[in-house]
């Protein structure tokens, strides 16, 4: 036994390298009977909070933990961006534009028959467009062919100026201020300044939403005649005002013509006058050669002939036309009498607000010749519609007109 005891470790040790022998042997065949052996995923990197590896980090330098957090790590998908529209499609008054937004008109009235069309303005057009119509259809062809050029290419040169004129007032932008809505969500405060002279909005004294404005403003301003507006939540210049029908401030307000479906303001004052003159000298060339054409022998012969063949079914027509001309005389009186009333306007440099009101003309700033600037909106300009919405109030209710009010007797409320 003690010959044997010193090598006992010995042996133990032969034997442990032995199982290990046979037990790689015994992985090596297991594999060859499993088939090829496939190449081993790489072990996922460790998730690192701060800053990448040495790789990453040469690719990009910035710090993980400045960049902003998002959804996206929590399986989340980012918020879709909100669409946008024009600004003409979401605009917050009564404007109505059309063409895509190249033109626009004053707002739905309470004497309109449709959103876009009123009683005094479909007036104004008939008493153009029916003594005219009569004009160009016997007199002009009988004047041209008794050799008189002169007279009928003066009265259609003056026709086209009168509708041009008055198209013009209808569809053009009369120098509204955006309102505070607008101009946030278009980004112009600092244009509008460079335009004005001022800060529309007033930012240093005044919070983004506009709440308590009126109690906030300038002394450098409102020492100037400079005023808050309530509703547009801006602060507007001396002769600006606030028009309850389109809903709009406008520079240099003078009144909103019903006759013409939009306001008159600093920058469609020049075409509204330009109206009144071309249509008041419309009516002194054609309506006396009109009323000479159909008390003369020819017209008279013509008329007997067409009396005689309808059998008298024309003779209401011509009544008709009698009560037409009868009332085309009393517009003309009253073109007149309007002009004359802008005539003095203009050479007291006042608007016809400024009058009624008996409010001075601080800025001493001419009606007429004084520039119309230019539009301090973009109705192409592209909008979020929700940053338009008045939280603390609702938009006002449109007027009813003549077809509404009738529609809704006719099927009731619902």
């Amino acid at each position: 036994q003690h010959s044997q005891s010193p090598n006992t470790p010995m042996a133990e040790m032969a034997g442990s390298r032995e199982a290990e022998e046979e037990l790689q042997l015994g992985r090596d065949e297991g594999s060859e009977n499993a088939g090829p052996s496939r190449p081993s995923a790489p072990a996922p990197a460790p998730a690192v909070v701060g800053k990448g590896s040495e790789k990453r980090h040469h690719e990009d330098e910035r710090d993980l933990e400045m960049q902003p957090l998002t959804g996206v790590m929590n399986g989340e998908s980012e918020a879709p961006e909100r669409p946008k529209k024009n600004l003409y499609k979401v605009w917050p008054s009564r404007n109505k534009f059309f063409c895509r937004g190249a033109f626009m008109t004053g707002g739905e009235t309470e004497m309109g028959i449709t959103p876009n069309c009123s009683v005094p303005n479909l007036c104004v057009w008939t008493c153009i467009l029916a003594p005219c119509s009569l004009y160009f259809i016997w007199v002009f062809p009988h004047l041209w062919k008794e050799g008189v050029y002169a007279l009928p290419l003066a009265t259609l040169a003056v026709f086209l100026m009168a509708t041009g004129f008055l198209l013009a007032t209808c569809c053009s932008d009369p120098g509204i201020l955006p309102r505070r809505e607008v101009v946030v969500a278009t980004k112009t405060a600092k244009y509008l300044e460079e335009q004005l002279g001022y800060d529309l909005l007033c930012s240093q004294t005044i919070p983004l939403d506009g709440r308590g404005g009126g109690r906030n403003l300038p002394i450098e301003l409102t020492s100037r005649g400079y005023r808050w507006c309530r509703t547009c939540r801006i602060i507007r210049p001396p002769r600006a005002s606030h028009c309850p029908d389109c809903d709009n401030c406008v520079m240099r307000y003078d009144h909103h013509c019903p006759f013409v479906n939009n306001c008159v303001g600093q920058r469609n004052y020049h075409f509204f006058f330009g109206f009144v003159t071309s249509v008041l000298c419309l009516a002194v060339m054609v309506l006396p050669v009109l009323f000479w054409f159909l008390n003369s022998d020819n017209f008279e012969l013509a008329v007997e002939g067409m009396t005689n063949v309808s059998n008298g079914a024309l003779k209401p027509l011509f009544y008709a036309l009698i009560a037409l001309g009868s009332l085309i005389g009393i517009a003309v009186l009253l073109s007149f009498m309007l002009w004359s009333y802008h005539l003095f306007l203009i050479a007291t440099k006042r608007t016809t607000k400024e009058f009624r009101r008996n409010i001075p003309n601080i800025a001493e700033e001419p009606t007429l010749c004084a520039r119309p600037g230019p539009r301090l909106f973009d109705p192409w300009a592209l909008v979020d519609p929700r940053d338009l919405i008045r939280v603390d109030e609702a938009p006002p209710p449109a007027p009813g007109n003549m077809c509404t009010e009738m529609w809704q007797h006719c099927i009731g409320d619902d």
